[in-house]
């Protein structure tokens, strides 16, 4: 009898297909495959809206919905989380009618800071109201293997509020303009869309849809994504940008003679801020993860960085302790080449995560030598 029971596990092992799926990618990974490659250093900024809404009960709400729930929601975002971008607020009323969908329609967003916007809708989304709008307001389509392009047209009159580069540092004109030359891609099943004004959005789109994911993963930004698990909100920086001899620069007085003691720091390739939490009353869990070129950097900067986030100053010794107003230090680790900071901010309030990689400088992510006289 035994051995005809292995027998038959055998025979159903050999004719029941093997399954190669695992678990499927944080949405931030996703995001990351259309950041361009081969451009001047940049940040990625990312939004899981997926999630929002089911932390304050908002799964099922959509531009469809009445204005009063979809305000609701919004404000229960706005009021607990933090994002590196606008949330919608200001676009509740005017957007659905103008284009077919408002933030409420997403499953996450991601931006790179004044050249192009992702938005992945959720599947409940009717593309054809955007293409109809696009039209309506002069874009014309031109289909390419993976999608179809909209180009605007330069002399269209789109009302101020309905412009896309409002929302995505894409308007680098200001508001006199009446819409700067934001080009579209929307992908075959209409979920995807790319906002772009440098390059060809229909290139972008493809490359990202087709780019392989262990490749994203493998790479300084990837790296540093997935410290952070599966981020609420994010900001992702290269680390030409947050660690330079310029933002070593403008640190002051005690603040410069803190860094100085502890460098040189190493580089790193990119950093990234993002936290967690599981419910709307718990309190948020922030991380920094700083993704080396290996193990060895990331080791030899964890007692640096950690006394810089311990006992180190948001901006310079004119201003409290990170500790004071921003966040307390609750975990600093090594995982391979990456190094994680976790703290805890202040009030529970997941802003202070986010705004400390974005004032200059982000005092416990210097690195490279600190010289020269303290400025005046």
């Amino acid at each position: 009898m035994l051995r005809l029971i292995g027998a038959l596990v055998l025979v159903v092992a050999t004719v029941t297909p093997a399954t190669t799926d695992g678990p499927s990618p944080a949405p931030i990974m996703e995001a990351l495959a259309f950041r361009p490659a081969g451009v001047d250093p940049v940040g990625l900024d990312f939004v899981d809206w997926a999630q929002l809404k089911t932390l304050h009960g908002g799964t099922e709400v959509s531009s469809a919905s009445p204005l009063a729930e979809r305000r609701r929601l919004l404000l229960a975002i706005a009021r607990s989380e933090a994002a590196p971008m606008p949330l919608g607020l200001d676009r509740l009323t005017v957007w659905p009618e103008t284009w077919g969908w408002d933030n409420t329609d997403l499953e996450w967003e991601a931006r790179v800071y004044g050249t192009l916007a992702v938005l992945r809708f959720g599947e409940h989304w009717d593309a054809q109201t955007f293409h109809d709008a696009l039209i309506g307001l002069g874009y014309r389509p031109r289909p390419f293997e993976r999608g179809v392009a909209y180009e605007p047209d330069p002399a269209a009159e789109v009302p101020w509020q309905a412009r896309f580069a409002n929302i995505h540092g894409l308007d680098i004109h200001g508001a006199a303009i009446t819409e700067p030359m934001v080009r579209v891609a929307v992908s075959d099943d209409g979920r995807t869309v790319l906002l772009s004004r440098h390059e060809d959005p229909a290139r972008r789109l493809r490359a990202g849809l087709e780019a392989d994911l262990h490749d994203v993963a493998a790479s300084g930004f990837g790296r540093a994504a997935s410290g952070l698990g599966r981020p609420l909100t994010a900001s992702l920086i290269h680390g030409q940008v947050a660690c330079s001899a310029e933002t070593n620069g403008w640190l002051m007085g005690q603040a410069r003679e803190m860094a100085a003691s502890v460098a040189p720091l190493h580089r790193y390739q990119a950093l990234a801020a993002g936290y967690t939490r599981d419910d709307p009353g718990e309190t948020a869990v922030g991380r920094y993860v700083f993704a080396y070129a290996g193990a060895e950097e990331a080791r030899e900067d964890l007692g640096g960085r950690r006394f810089l986030i311990e006992e180190g100053f948001q901006y310079s010794d004119d201003v409290s302790r990170y500790q004071d107003v921003a966040f307390s230090l609750t975990d600093a680790r090594v995982a391979g080449s990456r190094l994680l900071l976790e703290v805890a901010p202040v009030g529970g309030e997941p802003v202070h995560v986010l705004r400390n990689v974005q004032i200059k400088p982000a005092m416990f992510a210097t690195c490279g030598s600190i010289t020269g006289p303290t400025p005046v």
